[in-house]
């Protein structure tokens, strides 16, 4: 295993799937069925089963939260298949965003399933807006209401 050797002299201030603020939210724990996974900051959908969340599929249920104690898989942060992964369902968490947003600006999922403000061609998030503005490829607090 590499030894980090090499420090920023700030730690990032915030990351994809981070809890934005210490406020009342709702969390709800779902089994992961995508065989690839699904990562930290990402939509989870209606799985096949009750309590299963899928990458992928028609029904929204909310962003996965990131989780440190979860063991690197594939190169990355994520959950894997048979994992169960907390799903942010109302509060604010860090996201990827496909496109400039701004502070106010109602949330869609492009057909590829990032986020993004632009409406065109996309699917609008139920009651959810940007609570922060980015450049596309940033980092944009996500409200659920």
């Amino acid at each position: 295993m590499p030894v980090q050797t090499a420090y920023s002299g700030r730690a990032a201030a915030a990351y994809e799937g981070m809890l934005a603020f210490e406020e009342p939210s709702l969390t709800v724990s779902r089994l992961v069925e995508t065989p690839a996974g699904i990562g930290f900051g990402k939509p989870a959908f209606q799985g096949a089963r009750d309590e299963g969340i899928a990458a992928q599929g028609a029904t929204f249920r909310g962003v996965t939260l990131a989780d440190r104690n979860v063991a690197p898989r594939n190169g990355g942060d994520l959950f894997a298949q048979g994992d169960t992964a907390p799903v942010m369902i109302r509060g604010a968490v860090w996201v990827v965003v496909a496109g400039a947003v701004a502070a106010g600006n109602p949330a869609f999922l492009t057909p590829a399933g990032a986020f993004t403000a632009a409406a065109s061609g996309n699917v609008p998030i139920p009651n959810a807006l940007f609570d922060s503005s980015a450049a596309p490829g940033g980092l944009a607090r996500l409200r659920l209401n």
